[in-house]
C-alpha cells in the first residue's frame, strides 16, 4: 500500500501545533500573471481516448461488447504505462473477474450508432490501491510517479523553409494525433502556435529566448524538437529527428537523434512523435520505479519560512508514491527533524520528490530538504 497509505507522523515538539491547521498545495496547477489556474495534475491509473468499436444484431446489442472490450485494452494500456518495457511481456492478462475488481468506472466521451454497430471513445478510471496490489503480488516494478509538464517546441524543417510558431506546421499536427496525447508519465505540453515567435536561430542562438518562453508557463524543462526532411519522395519519406533539452531534469538530457522513414509524411511524423513519447516515457520510468525489494531510510533537516510553507512540504510529502512513511521526529518554527522510509535509491526519492517541488541533497554528509518554488 502506496498512496492510500495514512501517512504516519510522530510528534515531539511543542510548536507541534503547527501540524493542526491545513492542508499544503498539491497538484499541477499553474498560476498565470493574472491570477488563474491551469492544468491541474494529470491522474496516472485515469485512461482515456480508448476507441470502441463493435458490431451486432442491433446497436444496442454491440454497445455493452464494444465497452467490455474498450476496458480490456485500457487495462492494457495502464499497466504498459506504468511498467517497464522489459516487463511488458508477463503483463496479467484482463479477466472478467480482474476487470470488476480494478475498474471505478468508465466514461463515454464519444459515441455514434448504426442499426448494428456502436462506434465511440471512452475513459476508464482504475482503482489505485487494486492496481498497486495487483502489480505487487506479480513482483512488477513500476512507476506511478508523474514528472512536472515538458515544454515541446516542434520545429519543422523542409526546403520551403522552417516553421515553429505557424498554424500549418505538420510537426506541430503529428503531435496532437500521437493516440497517447493524453497520456503517459510524462505530461508533454505542445507549444501552441502564435505570431512573432522567436525565429529559430534565435532559439538555438540565444538560451533566453526559451528560457524566457518556458518562465511565461511556470515550465522548468522544455524540448526544442526539429524534424528535418532528408526525402519527400512519395512513399519513401525520411525524417531527421534531433532534440535539444533545456532545463535540469537528467532524464531528458540525453535524448539520441534517429531517423524516421514512411510511406506518408503524415506517417512519418506521427510515427517519430510516438517514438520520442516511447523514449521519454521509459527514461522517465527507470529514473522513478518503485521496486518492493529495495527500502531505504533516510534522517532529513527540513527547512521552511513559516506555517504555509511548512503545511505545504509535509503535504507534498503525503503524495509522493515511494515515500512509506514520514515520522516528524523534532520541529520548531522554522525547521523540523524528520525521518523518511522510502522505496528505491536516494537519488530516485530526490527525482519522486523534485516533481512536488521539494529540494532533497546533500551537505557535508546530512541530508537537506525545502520547498522549492516553481
Amino acid at each position: 500500500m502506496l498512496l492510500d497509505r495514512p501517512l504516519r507522523v510522530c510528534f515531539v515538539a511543542v510548536f507541534s501545533v503547527f501540524l493542526a491547521f491545513g492542508a499544503g498545495v498539491d497538484g499541477y496547477a499553474q498560476t498565470t500573471q493574472g491570477g488563474a489556474q491551469t492544468a491541474r495534475r494529470p491522474d496516472p491509473f485515469n485512461v482515456s481516448g480508448i476507441s470502441v468499436d463493435a458490431s451486432a444484431d442491433s446497436a444496442a446489442s454491440a454497445r455493452p461488447i464494444a465497452l467490455a472490450d474498450g476496458q480490456r485494452r485500457a487495462f492494457a494500456t495502464l499497466l504498459r504505462r506504468l511498467t517497464l518495457p522489459d516487463d511488458h511481456g508477463r503483463l496479467p492478462r484482463p479477466s472478467e473477474a480482474l476487470l470488476n475488481e480494478v475498474v471505478a468506472g468508465f466514461g463515454i466521451d464519444e459515441e455514434r450508432t448504426s442499426a448494428t454497430r456502436y462506434i465511440g471513445k471512452i475513459s476508464v478510471q482504475f482503482r489505485a490501491e487494486a492496481i498497486r496490489r495487483l502489480l505487487q503480488d506479480n513482483r512488477l516494478p513500476y512507476s506511478e510517479t508523474m514528472s512536472r509538464p515538458v515544454l515541446l517546441v516542434p520545429v519543422w524543417q523542409a526546403n520551403d523553409g522552417a516553421r515553429i510558431w505557424e498554424a500549418d506546421n505538420p510537426w506541430r499536427e503529428a503531435w496532437a494525433r500521437r493516440p497517447d496525447a493524453e497520456g503517459g508519465l510524462v505530461p508533454l505540453s505542445i507549444a501552441p502556435a502564435m505570431q512573432n515567435g522567436p525565429s529559430l536561430e534565435r532559439l538555438f542562438g540565444t538560451p533566453d529566448e526559451l528560457r524566457a518562453i518556458m518562465r511565461r508557463g511556470n515550465y522548468d524543462d522544455a524540448l526544442l524538437v526539429v524534424a528535418t526532411q532528408q526525402s519527400a519522395e512519395p512513399g519513401n519519406m525520411r525524417v531527421e529527428i534531433q532534440i535539444q533539452h533545456q532545463g535540469e531534469a537528467a532524464f531528458l538530457g540525453t535524448t539520441e537523434s534517429f531517423i524516421s522513414t514512411g510511406g506518408t509524411l503524415e506517417e512519418t511524423l506521427t510515427s517519430a512523435a510516438i517514438e520520442i513519447s516511447r523514449r521519454i516515457e521509459t527514461r522517465w520510468k527507470y529514473a522513478s520505479v518503485i521496486d518492493l525489494e529495495k527500502q531505504g531510510q533516510l534522517s532529513v533537516a527540513a527547512a521552511f519560512s513559516g506555517l504555509a510553507d511548512w503545511n505545504k512540504l509535509r503535504t507534498a510529502l503525503g503524495g509522493v508514491p515511494i515515500v512509506r512513511k514520514v515520522d516528524v521526529l523534532q520541529v520548531s518554527h522554522k525547521d523540523a527533524q524528520i525521518l523518511l522510509d522510502y522505496y528505491g535509491e536516494p537519488a530516485q526519492l530526490s527525482t519522486a520528490l523534485a516533481q512536488r517541488n521539494i529540494v532533497l541533497q546533500q551537505r557535508d554528509g546530512f541530508w537537506e530538504m525545502r520547498s522549492r518554488q516553481p
